[in-house]
């Protein structure tokens, strides 16, 4: 399958723009399901930081701290607005080397990056207001997955946050993929939207939308090990 060129940056757009309006029509105090910890206004505030905190690095090529002061709550949807665009005029920027996840690299990583951050926690704004969240398109998906397998998981691991995966687990949506290094006990399809989410830990296999195969406990435990942050 032709690899798909992806335009993040219109994405990356189109989401802040949805969260943003999420953050106007909710209670900042919503609870945010996939972060117990957190209401709306601690999720905005997150993707504000983080947004801010990208910016920096590609403009500077250093890694930074992100740790931006928030505004009062009458002007977090204006200040995460705000941090939306000037991070994407960074990341128009001509690419540039700067520090990554792995190190010193380009500023591409961003990029990408940046329009998964914020498709995933658009969707978790969207599920504060009490809406059926927008599919991740499907483009942007099958994207997120090779995130997934190529960054997230690996970095993971390298930290030390988790041991690499015991089990194996195929993966199916336009493509097949084999998470982890052993063989697979177990395959979950469905459309690629729908497969980021549940590797993000922002829906249950239980799903209608994904169908499992094989060894589900297994599938459990591999997911309950946090392969994404």
């Amino acid at each position: 399958m032709p690899a798909m060129t992806v335009d993040h940056l219109a994405h990356l757009e189109r989401d802040a723009e949805a969260f943003v309006a999420a953050l106007r029509s909710t209670d900042l105090d919503a609870p945010v399901a996939a972060c117990p910890e957190w209401a709306l206004r601690d999720l905005a505030v997150h993707l504000g930081r983080v947004h801010r905190w990208a910016a920096g690095i590609v403009r500077t090529g250093e890694r930074g701290a992100a740790d931006a002061v928030a505004p009062a709550d009458a002007d977090l949807a204006d200040w995460l607005a705000d941090g939306a665009v000037d991070l994407l005029a960074a990341l128009r920027l001509p690419e540039r080397e700067c520090w990554t996840f792995a190190g010193r690299g380009s500023s591409a990583f961003w990029v990408r990056r940046q329009a998964l951050e914020t498709a995933v926690h658009r969707v978790d704004a969207q599920r504060a207001g009490g809406a059926e969240e927008d599919p991740v398109p499907d483009d942007l998906a099958e994207d997120g997955i090779d995130e997934v397998l190529e960054v997230m998981l690996p970095r993971q691991v390298s930290l030390g946050r988790i041991a690499e995966p015991a089990t194996g687990l195929t993966l199916v949506t336009g493509t097949t993929r084999q998470l982890g290094s052993v063989a697979p006990t177990a395959e979950v399809s469905g459309p690629a939207g729908a497969v980021l989410l549940l590797l993000w830990r922002r829906l249950p296999r239980t799903d209608p939308r994904l169908q499992v195969t094989g060894d589900a406990a297994a599938l459990d435990s591999l997911l309950d090990v946090a392969v994404t942050p």
